[in-house]
């Protein structure tokens, strides 16, 4: 294998030495990788900004970010596969397997000159059509090339999976699943559905054989197509030869060795099966189906015996060779086995097997990774849209505790498609949790867009009578707005989440009015409707013991906003807890957040930059959003507080204003020119001061505008400009009556206090 594999059939996925990488979020990332993979020659950097940014972006702002996190996903330590200079770029993919590449190879030679082993392991690497769900509609260029690649990608492996059923003619077991991976992908295709149904009762499987001519005569019929004829010459066919007697009872030394030909395996297998009873062949079925995760316990739960009876099936199957003893625990000793059993229970049974595990799966507490592959791997193949997205929820959630973004965006997406298929209710209810992941997962491309969709979606929730689902949708509209300075629809937002829940059941009431007082805090709006609304519930969450981190979060602030510092550290403290323990990561980000202000408020500069290392350590996990940045720049603040030099924080700034996260940025620059002032750079501290004051007004923040307005009429003062002093001494008086943080009050007191002790006005 080689080191760097990537797969463009499905999901974008890029392997390093067989492990998944994680991708970058940002979709036309992950796009120009697969565009630049596909073209053995470098491009401009003109023509992929026509290709995939727009002017208003800054395409090639944009396009440099991308570049650079595509470098960490492509280079190595001693390869460079991204080369880019000013004018070109381009990928050297000479030493990447890449799938789709692979196929087009094998189809464009000629698959009659592949042996029969390549042709398979090709045809089992597809996984879906070229760059599923990454088409990128509104980038007409780049959307025409996928879709022709995509057409180019089904072209290729339906002539490879026809050479390989036609080639396995005399296998049929070996046939058959390339069939069914041919006849999903043309199921119009008369003539590979009557492969087909020819394979199927050449195995003597004439009821599965009947279901696809059924289905096969209706697909035609709904799309107008006239029949061939196949199907029905395919169905009179007379049923395969019958299967031959099997052979007396055999000692276990008559049993034949294992090998790698298929046939002899077969062989052995159905030697081994004729010698176990009802009971053991039930609990390999289910060991079939739960492969590779096989254990006695599970066993039990769903074949109904007892324990007894579970291990004794399993020793008489170990002591066939059907299942061995490894490392990772009990295994069907060749994976063929698992599959052929697997292939013998009839579709809807398995339909039924797998709802039963993905079932108690969802109810299962289990918080680890491999149990939200699991779930999400038998709930898909359950039959039940509405059991596999909730679950694609439990997965996603589960992933996000775990900072496995991709793999929660990934699972989220899936829940989308499968969400499509419900009513109206159901489909609303799901679509606002699958948002929810996604926002956690990933930052946004187009957030006006988005904010727009979760207000329709709780619109709709709200017109269902699904309260608690509308209250989330308001709440994550206000959340994006928040994010991107829209504070006035942001606190709109959050009143209307309050609002619809206001005949809900308790737990639903408590969670709306918490984290609406949260929102109103954090934006510095109607504190006291914030402070009221507050104390409702937590009178209410005491009375139901209910518990949740938006309580101590909102009282935090609201008590650094009142300049009570040490309450609020305490209150942060609690929601940081609370945040960890529920797997709210970004909910943990902001709880450290606010612990590292207060520190940087009390001038505990070493505790503050402390606190930065747990900051970057969540922030390089979390999505691709403003954390991160925020936590490295933070860091580098307290470096200047500590170690008097600035120039770390001037390296820091411009990816946190890359993130478009004015808040954060208003905040630190802010912070950084009274460090200026104080140690006499009254130049430094003029330009930081001015950019955080343009923030400020933009957010309608009056707590940083006042800390700015002070900063610049001390550097003015220093400067000997008395009309610029006077004009922002005369805009700190007007925002006397704004709702200015009264720590922030009491810190300007202070340092005007100081002025005047020092003789000076």
């Amino acid at each position: 294998m080689s080191a760097l594999t990537l797969n463009l059939l499905g999901d974008l996925e890029v392997l390093r030495d067989g492990q998944p990488l994680p991708l970058p979020p940002s979709k036309k990332t992950r796009a120009l990788l697969a565009y630049l993979a596909l073209h053995a020659r470098s491009f401009s950097r003109e023509h992929l900004c026509d290709l995939l940014w727009e002017l208003p972006d800054d395409p090639r702002g944009s396009l440099r970010w991308s570049l650079s996190k595509l470098r960490r996903l492509v280079d190595t330590p001693g390869r460079t596969r991204l080369i880019a200079d000013r004018l070109t770029v381009g990928l050297d993919t000479s030493d990447i397997d890449i799938d789709i590449a692979l196929l087009y190879r094998l189809t464009d030679r000629g698959v009659a000159s592949a042996d029969t082993e390549t042709l398979e392991v090709t045809a089992m690497r597809y996984r879906g059509p070229f760059l599923e769900g990454l088409d990128l509609a509104n980038f007409h260029d780049f959307h025409s090339w996928c879709l022709a690649e995509r057409e180019r990608a089904m072209r290729a492996q339906t002539a490879l999976l026809s050479a390989l059923v036609e080639r396995l003619g005399d296998a049929p077991e070996r046939a058959l699943p390339h069939a069914h991976a041919l006849v999903r992908l043309s199921p119009f295709d008369e003539d590979a559905r009557a492969r087909l149904i020819r394979l199927l009762l050449t195995l003597r499987r004439p009821r599965e054989a009947e279901q696809h001519f059924q289905l096969g005569m209706r697909l035609i019929k709904e799309a107008g197509i006239t029949p061939s004829g196949a199907l029905v010459r395919a169905r009179r066919e007379p049923l395969g030869p019958p299967a031959a007697e099997a052979p007396p009872p055999a000692r276990s030394t008559d049993v034949p060795p294992a090998g790698t030909d298929g046939a002899a395996l077969d062989a052995r297998m159905h030697q081994a099966l004729a010698r176990l009873d009802a009971d053991a062949l039930e609990t390999l079925h289910w060991a079939a189906v739960l492969s590779p995760c096989i254990d006695a316990a599970s066993l039990s739960r769903f074949t109904g015996l007892d324990a007894n009876r579970i291990g004794e099936s399993l020793e008489a199957a170990e002591r066939l060779q059907l299942l061995e003893a490894t490392e990772r625990g009990l295994c069907f000793s060749h994976a063929r086995m698992a599959h052929r059993l697997y292939e013998g229970i009839s579709p809807a049974r398995r339909q039924v097997m797998h709802r039963r595990i993905a079932e108690w799966l969802t109810e299962d507490t289990a918080c680890d990774l491999d149990h939200a592959a699991v779930l999400a791997h038998h709930a898909q193949l359950s039959g039940d849209p509405g059991l596999a997205a909730q679950a694609m929820i439990t997965a996603g959630r589960l992933c996000l505790r775990f900072f496995a973004n991709d793999e929660a965006l990934r699972f989220a997406h899936k829940g989308e498609a499968l969400a499509g298929q419900l009513s109206d209710t159901q489909r609303v209810c799901l679509m606002l949790e699958l948002r929810d992941i996604m926002l956690s997962a990933a930052p946004l491309e187009d957030w006006e867009t988005t904010a727009h969709e979760l207000v329709a979606l709780a619109e709709q929730a709200l017109e269902h009578g699904a309260l608690a689902h509308a209250r989330l949708g308001y709440q994550l509209a206000s959340q994006v707005r928040w994010a991107h300075g829209q504070w006035a629809d942001a606190r709109e937002e959050a009143l209307q989440a309050e609002r619809v829940t206001r005949s809900a059941d308790d737990h639903d009431q408590v969670v709306a009015m918490a984290e609406t007082a949260k929102c109103l805090a954090m934006l510095e709006r109607d504190l006291d409707q914030a402070a009221a609304m507050l104390a409702q519930a937590r009178a209410l969450a005491a009375q139901r013991r209910i518990s949740h981190p938006a309580i101590p979060m909102a009282l935090g602030l609201l008590a650094w906003h009142d300049n009570r510092l040490a309450e609020a550290d305490e209150h942060f403290k609690d929601a940081r807890t609370l945040c960890k323990a529920t797997g709210d990561r970004l909910g943990e980000f902001q709880a450290n957040e606010y612990l590292m202000m207060i520190d940087v408020e009390c001038s505990r500069f070493a505790a503050a930059r402390s606190r930065c290392a747990t900051l970057m350590e969540i922030g390089e996990r979390l999505r691709d959003g403003s954390e991160a940045p925020f936590a490295r720049a933070a860091e580098a603040l307290c470096r200047y507080a500590i170690d008097d030099d600035p120039s770390p924080l001037e390296e820091s700034l411009p990816a946190l204003r890359h993130a478009d996260a004015k808040h954060r940025l208003s905040y630190l620059l802010t912070h950084a020119a009274l460090l200026d002032i104080e140690r006499g750079r009254p130049t430094a501290a003029l330009p930081r001061a001015g950019e955080a004051l343009a923030h400020a007004q933009t957010l309608e923040r009056a707590t940083e505008q006042l800390l700015a307005h002070y900063v610049l009429a001390e550097a003015h003062r220093a400067a000997g400009d008395t009309v610029a002093r006077r004009r922002h001494a005369a805009a700190m008086a007007k925002l006397e009556r704004a709702p200015v943080a009264r720590w922030a009050r009491h810190r300007v007191a202070e340092l005007l206090a100081d002025r005047e002790a020092e003789g000076e006005t």
